[in-house]
């Protein structure tokens, strides 16, 4: 991978990217999540986020600190503790399962984090659905570090891979948040070969981005 640093915005230099490894600690900020969501074109981006750390209504919350306007299509998938505010904060979808409220976005849960397989089909449902639309349709994946506390790093490489390539084939977009202060390097890096592209975070900012030869 190639080091750039312009003054292009986060989204222009990773042009061409499919799949984005966001290293950066729990200390670092979330601006640059949301920037990778592209919030300046939200009504023409469908927004899915796969939640192992926040609940539903959080991320919600989060878009809104750093974004003006609502996403032409959004949906969450929801693992395990992340769902504790569903039953409580949100209401009936169009399809009668939960949704956000004020945004009647749905909300698909996976109750095991170790079910890869269920949690594998309900982003390429959402992914499938939204291919129909002319839309951009951009993931957030909160995150590796939180996945790979439940399956081995072999398992967690093999629906990685499966993943990107899906995301790939719809040309979509999606960032995968991991806490570089929790693995050792090799385990960065195995998962770095999945990526067409790295963004090193910490709380100064960003520090460099690497791309492939895309």
């Amino acid at each position: 991978m190639t080091v750039t640093q312009t003054a292009e915005t986060l989204p222009d230099r990773l042009a061409g990217a499919n799949s984005t490894l966001l290293l950066n600690s729990s200390f670092a900020g979330e601006e640059n999540c949301t920037e990778l969501l592209h919030p300046e074109a939200a009504a023409d981006t469908n927004v899915l986020w796969v939640s192992f750390t926040k609940s539903p209504d959080q991320q919600l919350r989060r878009w809104r600190e750093h974004a003006d306007g609502q996403p032409a299509e959004m949906g969450i998938v929801s693992v395990e503790d992340s769902t504790r505010s569903v039953a409580a904060d949100t209401g009936a979808g169009a399809t009668g399962g939960p949704s956000l409220p004020e945004t009647n976005a749905p909300i698909e849960t996976v109750t095991s984090p170790n079910d890869l397989t269920g949690l594998g089909i309900r982003i390429t449902e959402f992914l499938t659905e939204w291919a129909e639309n002319e839309n951009q349709t951009v993931v957030c994946f909160d995150s590796l570090t939180a996945l790979l506390q439940y399956v081995e790093l072999e398992t967690a490489y093999e629906f990685l891979h499966i993943l990107t390539g899906r995301l790939a084939t719809v040309d979509a977009f999606a960032h995968f948040h991991m806490d570089p202060e929790a693995h050792d390097d090799q385990t960065i890096e195995i998962l770095t070969g999945l990526m067409d592209a790295v963004v090193e975070v910490d709380e100064a900012g960003i520090q460099n981005v690497r791309t492939r030869n895309l």
